[in-house]
C-alpha cells in the first residue's frame, strides 16, 4: 500500500465541506466522489450514489444536441459551463448552474470528469418572479390609459409611454433626456420641484398635484399628477414613476361652472340691487300716501271720508308689506341675511306683536290672545326684529285665514342641552279654514300658494312661510304644522336662547311702539316751541314731515334744508335741539353731513335722526356709525314719529329707555 498523502486528504475534507456539490466521475460516468454538499441537494447519500451511473442518480434533462455541444466543449476547452435541470430523490426537479471539467491525474492522463454544481432553484424562482413583473410592469406601462413616465431626481424623462405622447403631441425620442420642465406651464414648474423635493426629503412617499403642460401645437394640457420615489435595497433614490391622467376637460367644466358661478353671484347681485333701489323708490311714495292719510285721519272727517281713507291705508300698508317680503327673500337666497341678536324682553316683544294685529282681528270679530307659562325668563338673546318678524309672519297669516274663533299663541320651555340656553316653543293656534294634508309639504316653498287658481279669497306673494323658515333655519330653529281641512291649523317653532331674568341696560327699537301715546307727558309737546332741523331733497316729503312734526309739536321751529352742504350753512345760525337727516341726497349726503356735524364740539350731542328709505341692517348701522342716534324709516308713521320727538325733546323721559 502506498503511503498516505497527508495534502490529498486535506483537500478532500475540502471538497467534502464545500457549499457546492462537488461530484466525481470515472470516464464512464460511474460516480466516484459525492460530498456533503451533494448529499443535501440531491438527497442521495454518498452510499447510495457511489458506484451509480450520473444518468442514474442526477437524470439531467438535457437535449440530445445540448448533451453532443457539451461534449464537445469539454474535448476542445477541457470544461463546460452552463445551467442545467436534474432531479432530486423525492423527484424536485432542480436548476442547477454547473461547472465540469475532466479530472487528469499526475501524468497528464485523463482519468474522469469533475461537476461543481450549485442549486439555483430559489434563485431562479426570484428571477423568473422579478422577469415576471417586470414584464407585467412594461405592459402596464407601455399600455396604460393614462400618460406614464419614469424622470430621475431632476425630472428628466428616462421613459415615456405612447399615451404620454400621445397626450403632449410629442414623439419618444423628443421627450426622453428632458427636463419635464421644459413641457410644463410656467407657474408650475416649482410646484412639481418642490413636491419631487419633498419625497426626497422624505417628507411624503408620494404626491398628488395639478399640473399644466403645453402641448406641441401650444394648447394646454391639465393632468392630475402622480408621483412616486423608487428606491434600490440599499434606499437609494433610483427614479420617480409619475402617473399624469389627462382633466382638460374636467378643467374646463370647472372653469365654465366657476365663470357661471360669478356671473350668477353677479347677476343676484344685481338683481339685489335692483330690488332694494326699488323698494327705496317704491317706499319714498308710500311715505306721502301712508303719511298724509295719515294726517287726513286726523281731521274732521266723516265716516265715509274715514272709511276711504284707512282703506287707502290699508291698501298702502299692503304694498308696503309685499316690498319687504321681496326684499327680505331677495336677501335670503344672496345669502345677505346676518342676524344681530341682543337681550330682548320677551314678553314686550310678544305683545307688541299681538296689539299690531288686534285691529285687524277685532274687524273681523275673532280674539287674538296670548297663553303663557309664568316662568318665562325676563329676557332672551335674539334678533329682535327677525323673531318680531317671524312672530307678525305666523300671527298675520292665523288671522288673515280665520273668519270665525280666534288665533291663540302659546310659549312654553323646554330643558336644553346647551348651557345658559333655555328652549321656548311658540306655537300659533287658530280655528279658521285649515290646510289641506297633501298641500303642507309645500307651505314653505317661495311663492306657493295652496289657492292659486282666479277663484281666490286671499292676497299675499306666498313668500310670507318661506321667509319664516329660512329665518329659523339661520337662528338654528326649527318650525313645524299640524292641520286639518275646515278644522284649523297649529304652526308650532323652536328655539334654544340664551337668557336673563335681571334687568338689562339696553336699547329694544320697538320699546317706541309700547309708548302710551296719551300719556301726560305728552302734553308738554303742545305748548313746548322746540327747535328743529329737517333735511329732506324730496319736496314732498320735507312737506309731510313739517306737517307730522307741527301736528304733535304746533309751535315747533323747523328750518329745512335740501341736502348736507346747506345743513351744515344753517346749522350754526340755527343751533337746533333736534336734526332729521335724510341719508340719500345731491351733493352732500346724510352720512357725511352727520360725520361733519360730529366734529364740531357744540352739536356733538345734538340728537341726530336718520330719516330712510332703506330697509336693510347694513344701511342703518352706517347711520350709528357715522354718529346718528336713531333712525326712521320711511314710510313715516306719526306714532313712530311721536316717540322719538318725545325721548330726544324731553329729557326726563328720555331717562327712561
Amino acid at each position: 500500500m502506498p503511503p498516505i498523502n497527508p495534502n490529498e486528504t486535506y483537500s478532500s475534507l475540502i471538497l467534502q465541506y464545500l457549499y457546492d456539490a462537488v461530484i466525481v466521475t470515472d470516464l464512464n460516468f460511474c460516480i466516484t466522489s459525492w460530498n456533503h454538499s451533494a448529499e443535501k441537494i440531491y438527497g442521495y447519500s454518498q452510499s447510495e450514489a457511489i458506484g451509480k451511473s450520473t444518468l442514474e442518480i442526477l437524470k439531467t434533462e438535457l437535449s440530445p444536441e445540448d448533451r453532443q455541444r457539451s461534449i464537445q466543449d469539454l474535448n476542445s476547452t477541457g470544461y463546460w459551463l452552463g445551467e442545467v435541470i436534474q432531479v432530486a430523490k423525492n423527484g424536485q426537479r432542480l436548476n442547477i448552474r454547473s461547472a465540469v471539467s475532466f479530472l487528469k491525474d499526475k501524468t497528464g492522463k485523463t482519468i474522469g470528469v469533475i461537476a461543481n454544481n450549485r442549486d439555483i432553484t430559489k434563485e431562479k424562482e426570484i428571477q423568473n418572479q422579478l422577469e415576471e413583473s417586470e414584464k407585467r410592469f412594461r405592459s402596464s406601462f407601455d399600455n396604460a390609459g393614462s400618460g406614464m413616465c419614469l424622470q430621475d431626481m431632476d425630472g428628466r424623462f428616462l421613459k415615456v409611454n405612447q399615451k404620454f405622447c400621445s397626450m403632449l403631441g410629442y414623439e419618444e425620442a423628443e421627450l426622453l433626456g428632458n427636463l419635464s420642465s421644459r413641457f410644463a406651464y410656467p407657474d408650475d414648474v416649482p410646484v412639481a420641484q418642490e413636491k419631487r423635493s419633498s419625497i426626497l426629503r422624505g417628507d411624503l412617499s408620494d404626491v398628488v398635484f395639478e399640473k399644466r403642460y403645453l402641448r406641441k401645437d401650444g394648447s394646454l394640457l391639465y393632468a392630475e399628477v402622480y408621483s412616486s420615489l423608487v428606491r434600490d435595497g440599499n434606499g437609494t433614490p433610483n427614479y420617480f414613476v409619475t402617473q399624469h391622467i389627462d382633466i382638460t376637460k374636467r378643467k374646463k367644466v370647472e372653469e365654465q361652472l366657476i365663470k357661471a358661478k360669478i356671473e350668477a353671484e353677479r347677476a343676484n347681485e344685481a338683481k339685489s340691487q335692483f330690488v332694494a333701489n326699488m323698494s327705496h323708490e317704491i317706499r319714498t311714495p308710500l311715505n306721502g300716501v301712508i303719511g298724509y292719510n295719515q294726517l287726513l285721519l286726523s281731521t274732521n272727517l266723516s265716516l265715509l271720508q274715514s272709511e276711504y281713507a284707512k282703506k287707502a291705508m290699508s291698501s298702502a300698508h299692503g304694498l308696503l308689506g309685499i316690498i319687504n317680503d321681496i326684499l327680505d327673500i331677495s336677501k335670503i337666497e344672496a345669502g345677505k341675511i346676518e342676524l344681530h341678536p341682543q337681550f330682548t324682553p320677551l314678553i314686550l316683544l310678544v305683545e307688541d306683536c299681538l296689539s299690531l294685529l288686534k285691529w285687524k282681528a277685532n274687524e273681523k270679530q275673532i280674539y287674538i290672545k296670548m297663553e303663557n307659562e309664568s316662568d318665562l325668563p325676563k329676557y332672551v338673546k335674539v334678533d329682535s326684529v327677525r323673531l318680531r318678524q317671524i312672530l307678525i309672519n305666523l300671527l298675520g297669516n292665523a288671522v288673515k285665514f280665520t273668519e270665525a274663533g280666534g288665533v291663540s299663541l302659546k310659549i312654553v320651555t323646554f330643558k336644553s342641552l346647551k348651557s345658559d340656553h333655555i328652549g321656548l316653543r311658540f306655537s300659533i293656534e287658530d280655528t279658521g279654514i285649515g290646510i289641506a294634508e297633501e298641500s303642507i309639504p309645500f307651505l314653505f316653498e317661495s311663492f306657493w300658494q295652496e289657492e292659486s287658481s282666479s277663484t281666490r279669497r286671499f292676497g299675499g306673494t306666498g313668500l310670507g312661510l318661506k321667509i319664516t323658515k329660512s329665518l329659523l333655519e339661520l337662528m338654528n330653529g326649527r318650525i313645524s304644522v299640524s292641520s286639518k281641512l275646515g278644522k284649523g291649523s297649529t304652526f308650532s317653532f323652536e328655539l334654544e336662547v340664551e337668557y336673563e331674568n335681571t334687568n338689562q341696560e339696553t336699547v329694544w327699537d320697538s320699546a317706541f311702539n309700547l309708548i302710551n301715546l296719551t300719556s301726560p307727558d305728552f302734553k308738554f309737546l303742545e305748548e313746548y316751541s322746540p327747535k328743529i332741523l329737517v333735511v329732506e331733497d324730496n319736496d314732498l316729503n320735507l312737506d309731510l314731515i313739517q306737517k307730522m312734526i307741527r301736528k304733535l309739536i304746533p309751535k315747533a321751529d323747523i328750518e329745512t334744508a335740501t341736502d348736507g352742504n346747506v345743513a351744515l350753512q344753517k346749522l350754526n345760525g340755527f343751533s337746533p335741539s333736534l336734526i332729521f337727516m335724510d341719508i340719500q341726497m345731491p351733493n352732500m349726503d346724510g352720512l357725511t353731513a352727520s360725520q361733519e356735524i360730529r366734529k364740531q364740539p357744540k352739536f356733538s350731542n345734538t340728537p341726530i335722526v336718520a330719516l330712510t328709505a332703506g330697509a336693510l341692517y347694513e344701511e342703518r348701522k352706517k347711520c350709528f356709525e357715522v354718529g346718528m342716534d336713531y333712525f326712521l324709516t320711511k314710510p313715516i308713521d306719526i306714532p313712530g314719529l311721536h316717540a322719538v320727538l318725545l325721548r330726544y325733546l324731553n329729557p326726563n323721559l328720555a331717562t327712561r329707555f
